[in-house]
């Protein structure tokens, strides 16, 4: 029986938005709702923490290099790792703010040069924009500082760009397609411009998915592209200065010594020190490749391979990994897809801290940097368009940074001072100092 059959066209529109108001307020009530378990599932799994402390067994760390314990060590913890408060110095202040850096696409991915002159940022529309900031701090115009960066054009979105430590002025780029290449640059003028002489080496494509992430070694002229396909792989790169190219470059001469193919998606990577570190999707650990060993493995469990006192889980995987960052190769901290970042003791293996009070799930891209101090972690979180700031020795939120109006999509911190740069999905770029 049609009961809205007899009713006028006005009067049926009227009953559908009626229906329509009593609709929108049960899905408000039901977000409130859903907040609210998200609120009492992290206090379960902080609560799940505390149980696994206190079974009191050997740390993952020593379980997973065979070495014996002569007494219980504590799972999270110990020493004077993390026991000071913070200094509050840390990036808190946006002083430089670029609005569409890629005009009406997102932004993917950001870097600083090593000397922290030179902004990198790469976007949705296939380029790579290369900008030395000091020219827009300050300056009456930002916009049109911003269309004076220079611009190299990719063969896909850009999904992770890093700068050369060792070599000075070459950046790697990963793309969607799966592709890696290399960019070198010529500065001049001081650190106020960029001139057009860049050139861009691709590279002979190797993945069959799209690149997650490119790394440097912070000692040597090597980096790795790892990608979604379960592949790294490791170039050598050496810059002839006698070959120069066309455009009056130097000839970049790219080998590649490694290839490494795991089990799933590679979602992060990084180095400290001769170690590249590695997080592969559906796999409860961290890999380490020592390259100064002939690329021994290490595998980092964080369920700690309680044994039999908690069950057995050795092999359970509650998250992923999608961001790696070291600090002074003593440090590591991992931002994972289940509300939570870890620091991590690099010697020991330890976990010295979990940090909880922002959300970021699998379908996030959860990013972490340091402060120059070590004393701070600053983050992202994907129900706010605001940077997070954890003390770490009190494991507490101690301020959210407001500048952007939609979430943030990538960060990188500064090498030689405390800056942090941010780019999201507002389409703008914020530069961020400590006052």
């Amino acid at each position: 029986m049609d009961l809205l059959g007899d009713l006028g066209t006005d009067d049926q529109l009227t009953s559908a938005r009626a229906e329509n108001v009593v609709l929108h307020q049960k899905v408000k009530e039901l977000t409130v709702r859903v907040k609210a378990l998200s609120i009492e599932n992290e206090s379960l799994k902080a609560e799940v923490e505390i149980y696994r402390k206190e079974v009191a067994v050997p740390t993952f760390s020593k379980l997973a290099l065979g070495q014996e314990m002569e007494g219980v060590e504590e799972a999270t913890g110990g020493g004077d790792d993390f026991v000071r408060a913070g200094n509050g110095i840390y990036p808190k202040k946006n002083e430089v703010s670029a609005p569409k850096m890629h005009g009406v696409s997102n932004i993917s991915a950001c870097a600083l040069s090593p000397d922290d002159v030179v902004l990198a940022t790469g976007g949705a529309d296939s380029t790579l924009r290369l900008l030395p900031w000091g020219a827009a701090e300050g300056a009456m115009d930002v916009e049109s500082v911003v269309k004076q960066a220079a611009s190299v054009q990719c063969s896909a979105p850009v999904i992770s760009v890093a700068f050369s430590p060792v070599l000075r002025n070459v950046l790697a780029v990963g793309c969607m397609d799966g592709s890696v290449g290399l960019v070198y640059y010529q500065s001049s003028g001081g650190s106020n411009s960029i001139t057009l002489a860049t050139s861009f080496v691709p590279l002979e494509k190797k993945h069959v998915k799209y690149v997650r992430k490119v790394a440097w070694s912070p000692n040597q002229n090597i980096f790795v592209s790892t990608s979604a396909d379960g592949c790294i792989y490791m170039y050598k790169v050496e810059k002839k200065a006698d070959l120069m190219e066309d455009d009056d470059t130097p000839k970049l001469e790219v080998t590649l010594v490694e290839s490494f193919h795991l089990t799933g998606a590679v979602e992060a990577c990084c180095f400290s020190e001769d170690k590249l570190i590695c997080y592969v999707r559906g796999t409860p650990h961290l890999t380490f490749f020592d390259l100064s060993n002939d690329m021994k493995q290490t595998l980092i469990n964080f369920n700690q391979q309680e044994g039999t006192a908690a069950g057995g889980f050795s092999d359970h995987v509650s998250f992923a990994i999608l961001d790696l960052r070291p600090y002074k190769n003593q440090y590591l901290a991992a931002a994972t897809d289940a509300s939570r970042n870890i620091i991590l003791d690099l010697k020991t293996g330890k976990v010295l801290k979990n940090l909880y009070g922002h959300s970021n799930d699998g379908f996030s891209q959860p990013k972490v940097c340091w402060s120059q101090s070590g004393q701070y972690l600053l983050g992202n979180t994907q129900d706010a368009s605001v940077v997070c700031v954890w003390d770490i020795a009190s494991q507490q939120i101690v301020q959210r940074l407001e500048g952007h109006s939609s979430p943030i999509r990538d960060m990188c911190a500064g090498n030689t001072m405390d800056i942090l740069v941010t780019t999201a999905f507002d389409k703008r770029t914020s530069l961020w100092f400590a006052e």
